[in-house]
């Protein structure tokens, strides 16, 4: 039986110019982008890696959390206060050398989200990295008391 979720997921298609809602499914191909996730939501904006331009070895979206906080704020609905980055949050890049995914998130992110994002991206292999630009909550105020 397949495990549930506490949340639902909701998926943003950027191609060709173009971000499109679309059914969350499987991703065929490997994508790039970012995602925010609250209690009640899992929201992913990906980006296919064959769209992106690079010169080097990893492969990012042109997506930004500030440029999709828009769209993403309609689906998370969080109180009017809150800012993008208040969100548990997180950015997909693709290792055209090893060939896997590359999931940089907070100190929010469970394993079935990383799951997730890895169905949702067409990662067949990924690693995660906890990164100190997604850190939320206490965490964010502890690592600034630290600098």
């Amino acid at each position: 039986m397949p495990q549930t979720t506490a949340w639902a997921t909701v998926l943003f298609h950027h191609e060709r110019g173009a971000l499109n809602r679309v059914t969350p499914a499987k991703a065929y191909g490997f994508h790039v982008g970012i995602w925010w996730q609250n209690d009640r939501q899992l929201v992913a904006f990906r980006q296919p890696v064959t769209e992106i331009e690079t010169t080097g070895h990893l492969v990012d979206s042109d997506l930004t959390h500030d440029s999709a906080w828009e769209t993403a704020r309609w689906e998370l609905l969080p109180p009017p206060t809150v800012e993008y980055f208040q969100i548990p949050r997180g950015r997909i890049l693709w290792d055209t050398v090893h060939r896997s995914g590359i999931v940089y998130h907070g100190n929010s992110t469970s394993e079935a989200v990383f799951k997730e994002l890895a169905r949702l991206y067409g990662l067949p292999r990924w690693e995660a990295r906890l990164d100190e630009h997604y850190l939320t909550g206490e965490a964010l105020e502890e690592f600034y008391r630290l600098e």
